[in-house]
Parts: structure tokens; C-alpha cells; sequence
């Protein structure tokens, strides 16, 4: 098994986020004492995006107070709209009297969460443990990162993906240009999305269902509406991952079927039987549509609008 010593983490790229001029010193410091040598620390968080966009390092270090808008950053981390690497480590350092940090760091998707003050010792126990026990990722709803049990929840059938870890690869000594890691990024990065797909799809049957037994009932109130409108986002969401997983067949059917549900949801009280049918049939057609063949963009053809051909034999031909 590798050993974590200072030879081996002497290629670990870290960036410290915090804002106090000593603090941020110290934790350089403690991070030299393990044997790493590219450290770079930054005050303010545009500093910090700026530079994940340019080289994103194997682990992130954020203070917890470091900036209200540092939560945010770290899903666009996750969901890999900021940075190529969404699968960096992330560590949060949290005060103990700042107990709400500590649901923000999770909801937010970070790897690991060292209660302040922080010391050499605890620093090396927390590396090895990110390095070598590094939790799966889950896409549980809007949330993409590390199994949390206490948040995501992730029900039977929920998929657990061992993502890349760099630091890891590093310590086991394999050398990465951009090339290789964007393969390797690459690699992990369609597991995680199909997951997300699969998430997507669970939302989009919990939605319809709802919707059925209120229009079924009867009970059609404004919260009807708003479910309408959660289905046509959830369809959109998933437009952009089928985007990013490279599959114009399966953008095309999202997006048909949200531009019908927006439509529906502009006359929710009064839905037509077509409508309704619309909704019993929406799970089985995004399915058909992810496990549809993928056709280059050239060979997909404009999907008509669904409310208005519900035969699902067109899902078919548009993604088959």
C-alpha cells in the first residue's frame, strides 16, 4: 500500500481559501510540513475562481467565513461550472460556534469538514483519511458530491460512483498532463451524469404522480401549478445533462416535453385529456429516451410537439 509522506504528496496542489492575513499563513505552514510544495492562497473569492478556472488543484481548503457566496461556489465546483475538475477535494474548516456552517459545508458537497483550531497532526490525519477513505458520490435531486447519509439520504438502487481522486493518483505515483486528466475527469464524469439521469428521472415520476392524484381527485389548486412548473425544470435539468453526456436524441424529447408541460401549466385548472395522458406517459418516455440508441446531431430529427402526437412510437423515432 502507498505510503502518505511528505515524498509522496510533494506533487499535491493545494489552494487555501481564507481571509485572515495570519491564518492563512499558519495553514501554509502546516501544509509545507507534509511535504507539499505548490500551495496558493487566496483572500477573496473571485480570487479563487479565477484561479479553478485556470488550474484546478487536487484539494481546496476553505475557511468557513471565508465568503457567504463560498457555498455556491462549491456546487458550481461539483456540477462542474467552475473549473474542469469536479472531483476535486474539498475541505471546509469550520468554527465550532458556527454550527449552521457545518449543514451548509455538506448540503454544499464537501469531502471533509475539520473543526477549528486546526493543527499539523490534524492535518495529516485528514489528508490520509480524503486520500485513501474518500467517500463515494451520490446524485440525490439537486445534490451532487459525497455520500452524506444524514442529506442525501440515497434510497435502495441509488448509485454510489468511486470518483477520481488526484490526490490519491499522485501518491501512487502516476504523473498527469491536462490531456490525461481531462480523460480521466472524462471518465468519472459520464458515471456521475448517468446517475444524474437516473435522479432526474425518480423527480420527474414523484412530480407526475403527484399530479395525477390531484387532477384524478379532483383537487386542483395553485400548488398544482407550481408542480407543472418543477416537472418542466426538472425535464430542463435533465436536457443539460443528456447536453453534456453528448445525446441530442434525449435533449430533444426534454425539451419538447417541458415546452408542453409550461403550456399546460398556463391553463393547469382546465388540462385537456390529452394533457393528463401527457402526464401518465412522461416516466416511460424519458426512459425510452435514455435507453434509446444515440444518432449524431445531424441525424436527429426535430421532435414535434408531444402533447399533440402522444403515441410513443414517436419517442422512438426521434431517439432511435
Amino acid at each position: 500500500m502507498p505510503r502518505l509522506d511528505t515524498a509522496s504528496l510533494k506533487k499535491v496542489a493545494v489552494h487555501i481559501c481564507e481571509k485572515n492575513y495570519y491564518e492563512r499563513q499558519q495553514l501554509r505552514d502546516m501544509f509545507i510540513a507534509q511535504g507539499m510544495k505548490s500551495i496558493v492562497m487566496h483572500a477573496t473569492l473571485e480570487g479563487m475562481r479565477d484561479a479553478l478556472m485556470d488550474n484546478p488543484p487536487d484539494m481546496l481548503v476553505v475557511s468557513d467565513d471565508f465568503d457567504v457566496g463560498v457555498w455556491d461556489s462549491i456546487r458550481d465546483i461539483r456540477h462542474q461550472k467552475l473549473g474542469e475538475n469536479p472531483f476535486l477535494l474539498i475541505t471546509v474548516l469550520v468554527n465550532p460556534a458556527r454550527r449552521e456552517a457545518l449543514q451548509l459545508a455538506i448540503n454544499a458537497g464537501v469531502d471533509d469538514i475539520v473543526i477549528k483550531p486546526v493543527t499539523s497532526e490534524r492535518v495529516r490525519e485528514r489528508i490520509g483519511l480524503v486520500t485513501f477513505h474518500r467517500a463515494p458520490f451520490v446524485a440525490h435531486g439537486e445534490y451532487l458530491g459525497p455520500e452524506r447519509r444524514n442529506v442525501t439520504s440515497p434510497q435502495k438502487g441509488v448509485r454510489r460512483i468511486p470518483v477520481l481522486n488526484t490526490i490519491l493518483e499522485k501518491v501512487n505515483g502516476r504523473e498527469f498532463d491536462r490531456e490525461s486528466l481531462r480523460l480521466a475527469i472524462d471518465k468519472s464524469l459520464e458515471k456521475v451524469l448517468h446517475a444524474q439521469l437516473d435522479s432526474q428521472s425518480s423527480r420527474l415520476g414523484e412530480v407526475c404522480e403527484r399530479l395525477l392524484i390531484a387532477y384524478d381527485s379532483k383537487s386542483i389548486v395553485s400548488e398544482v401549478q407550481n408542480d407543472l412548473i418543477l416537472l418542466s425544470n426538472v425535464l430542463m435539468e435533465a436536457a443539460e445533462v443528456a447536453e453534456r453526456l453528448k445525446d441530442p436524441g434525449l435533449v430533444g424529447v426534454c425539451q419538447s416535453l417541458s415546452d408542453d408541460i409550461i403550456r399546460m401549466s398556463q391553463h393547469y385548472d382546465e388540462p385537456s385529456s390529452i394533457e393528463i395522458d401527457l402526464l401518465r406517459k412522461i416516466t416511460t418516455a424519458f426512459k425510452m429516451a435514455m435507453e434509446a440508441p444515440k444518432l449524431p446531431p445531424e441525424a436527429v430529427p426535430e421532435p414535434e410537439p408531444l402533447a399533440n402526437a402522444l403515441d410513443l412510437s414517436a419517442f422512438g423515432a426521434a431517439t432511435a
